[in-house]
């Protein structure tokens, strides 16, 4: 090996551990890398020998590989017991051993790769704890990438997606030029696209041992060869499904293939990688799932609501305007009738895009749902103009559409809110919507200026607040409990809440429409303190390995008092603050997560525990876990009910249970329904189960009655 070449190999892995010897075995120079390895000075380094620092090399063995080096030139890997200034380790290192030419004089180069299985173990947590903190997907590559370089000398490591174009697209590689990164990215997959777009292509490994006369390079060897890169190994990043959504890749300074030791850092890689990805691509799907009308592609409601809540900040700030129009299809119901739901869709479709030449700005038109849309206005405008446009878009909207054969028409009526009194998004759609449905009580085809007097709904609003409130008063409300049973001890070893409303006249009333209805009307807090309380009245009569969990409203945090209210409900019962654990989801932490993680915290100071509900459902489910210290993830229903068929599902639920263990937090996978599916979560380390595989949710009696324990443990609403 020649001076020059290995100066370019230490320029590209400046964190190697690399000593230089000569033929006696003197010490003749040396990486701070290496002196950290054997903690060492530079002055006990002077008149050190080879076998002072590895014994196994006496004067005989090192006259061996002084010969074997000097003759064949090529490196070498032997294995030795690491040793420090303090004595000897128990672990086995490596070292590469090879010829090194420094003006004129011949030395031997060792190079020690210290733990390199442990320094991957180390850098795989690393990246996960990255993945875990919600950090962008480029900054966990290109750490990715550093910590390779590192760890495996001579290589430059180049990570890249593929997009849905099937093109090339750079996420990291932090030692090579930036030109050269722009120079590739976009470029298509294919036969002949050097060794990433060809092994992109291929869907297996591509080794280019010389890219000067390698014919997969014959188009791009212009842009690698300046740059002194002579070889490049690309494997490609595989989905759990076989899509190949990314490549891996390594540069070398000289022509070679890959080492040992590099393949293995590869295969950690290309798993790591995989799961970034993959992460990134459900994080992007599921924003844009929840917040895009599938049919329309336009916004959604939630989206709509987002924008109005942002442009009402900033409109408190600058003085400007902000209106909301409310748009109604008229006669659209008779077309579904007429021709079907599907020339319906078709017709909305259309609406859509009418719309859009309208208004500019993608995100201040949205389907609101059904055949209700919405367009948000910010700035110093007048009435009148609002009122034009309002005519424009019933104008637009009024113009003849042509489904399956026939000329239809359709009408729009037209709500107007003025963000005036509003004080929140809601209030202010709201308020249009009521004006739209003035529009259509008075005759339709026009637009209406919301006025204060406009309550109708509200009063039906007040009707079903008023029937809430009897429900408390008059023991309407009974809590449910549902096993959870853990896999190690095989058995249930806590119960979940979940409330049931007794209506006397509309019989069983869902949770998923009074929850909603008294979160609204702000009867959530006295709902919510009551199961709290009589949660804990309950399970201080069970055993005591059997604990108790609650779900919390992301509302119920907006009451400054929902601390004292678990305090007090733990007081009065008796209950182990440690028996209690309470539920909470991701929209906690949506809304004002600075404070609502200061109400985590002084939950936590309780006793009790913290669980993370419904989790891998959000679009940064992962920060959640590094911004609070929870107890516990329960891996979402829908994981759970296709992990039996769909591999995506199965490596989702096993990166988040790896990701949860490293974290030192518990796994419950909830909605287990057959053995397949508990046999699924079992082997891949879940710690306790959930769902009518193991029992429904039932009044605490029968509850009860499962264990054997038998008694009078009815949980009312007194």
């Amino acid at each position: 090996m020649h001076a020059g070449e290995d100066a370019i190999e230490i320029q590209h892995a400046p964190h190697a551990s690399i000593a230089l010897f000569d033929e006696q075995g003197r010490l003749h120079g040396w990486s701070p890398a290496f002196a950290d390895d054997c903690a060492q000075s530079s002055l006990e380094f002077r008149e050190c020998l080879v076998g002072d620092v590895w014994p196994e090399f006496n004067p005989g063995r090192w006259k061996e590989i002084w010969r074997n080096a000097q003759e064949h030139g090529a490196a070498r890997v032997v294995q030795v017991v690491a040793r420090t200034k303090q004595g000897t380790s128990s672990e086995l290192v490596e070292l590469e051993i090879g010829r090194f030419v420094s003006d004129g004089m011949p030395l031997v180069k060792i190079e020690v790769r210290r733990s390199a299985t442990r320094r991957l173990h180390l850098m795989q947590q690393e990246i996960l704890q990255s993945m875990a903190n919600g950090a962008p997907l480029r900054g966990i590559m290109e750490t990715l990438c550093r910590r390779v370089e590192a760890l495996a000398p001579s290589v430059i490591c180049s990570v890249l997606a593929i997009d849905r174009d099937q093109q090339l697209r750079h996420i990291a590689s932090p030692s090579l030029p930036l030109h050269y990164s722009r120079a590739i990215d976009g470029v298509p997959i294919g036969p002949k696209v050097g060794s990433c777009g060809t092994a992109a292509f291929r869907g297996e490994a591509v080794e280019v041992t010389d890219i000067a006369s390698d014919p997969l390079w014959e188009d791009y060897k212009h842009l690698a060869l300046p740059l002194g890169l002579r070889a490049c190994w690309s494997s490609p990043i595989k989905a759990p499904d076989g899509r190949v959504v990314g490549a891996f890749a390594f540069y070398y300074p000289r022509p070679r293939g890959p080492t040992v030791l590099e393949r293995q850092v590869v295969a950690t890689c290309l798993h790591l990688c995989m799961i970034a990805l993959e992460h990134e691509e459900t994080r992007s799907r599921a924003y844009e799932q929840a917040f895009t009308d599938p049919l329309t592609q336009l916004p959604n409601r939630a989206r709509f609501q987002q924008r109005v809540s942002e442009a009402m900040a900033i409109v408190a700030e600058t003085g400007q305007r902000i209106a909301i129009q409310y748009i109604g299809l008229d006669r659209f119901q008779a077309v579904n009738e007429l021709l079907g739901y599907a020339a319906g869709d078709e017709l909305l479709k259309v609406v859509a895009s009418r719309l859009r030449s309208v208004v500019k700005d993608r995100d201040a038109v949205a389907r609101i749902g059904g055949d209700e849309f919405a367009v948000i206005k910010v700035g110093d405008f007048k009435d009148e103009d609002i009122a034009k446009r309002a005519r424009g878009i019933i104008e637009i909207i009024g113009e003849p559409y042509l489904a399956c054969g026939q000329r239809l028409e359709l009408g729009a009526s037209i709500g107007i809110a003025l963000g005036v009194d509003a004080n929140s998004a809601d209030e202010l759609i709201q308020d249009a919507a009521l004006a739209m449905r003035r529009v259509k009580e008075l005759g339709r085809g026009t637009y209406f200026f919301y006025e204060k007097e406009l309550n109708a709904r509200m009063q039906a609003r007040r009707r079903a607040e008023a029937d809430l409130r009897d429900a408390l008063t008059y023991e309407q409300f009974e809590l449910y409990f549902q096993p959870i049973f853990d896999l190690q001890r095989l058995a249930v070893t806590g119960a979940e809440t979940l409330l049931r409303w007794h209506h006397p006249e509309r019989g069983m009333v869902s949770p998923a429409e009074f929850i909603a209805l008294a979160e609204q009307c702000g009867l959530i807090e006295q709902l919510g303190a009551w199961a709290i309380r009589k949660a804990c009245l309950a399970a201080v009569k069970w055993p005591r390995d059997i604990a108790v969990a609650v779900n919390l409203s992301p509302m119920q945090f907006d009451n400054p008092g929902l601390v004292r209210t678990v305090a007090a409900a733990l007081e009065q019962s008796g209950l182990d603050p440690s028996r209690l654990e309470l539920e909470i989801t991701e929209s906690v932490l949506l809304r004002d997560s600075a404070v609502n993680i200061a109400v985590l915290d002084e939950l936590k100071d309780l006793g009790v525990s913290i669980a993370l509900d419904d989790f891998g459902t959000g679009y940064s489910s992962l920060s959640y876990l590094h911004r609070f210290s929870f107890d516990r993830v329960k891996i979402d229903h829908s994981f759970i009910r296709d992990i039996t068929r769909n591999e995506g599902s199965l490596k989702i639920v096993r990166a988040i249970v790896m990701l949860a263990h490293s974290l030192g937090l518990e796994v419950t996978a909830e909605g287990v329904e057959t053995d397949e599916q508990l046999a699924a979560v079992r082997g891949e380390g879940c710690d306790a189960v959930q769902g009518h595989y193991t029992g429904t949710p039932t009044p605490v009696a029968a509850f009860l009655e499962r264990l054997g324990i038998p008694g009078d443990h009815r949980v009312s609403a007194a």
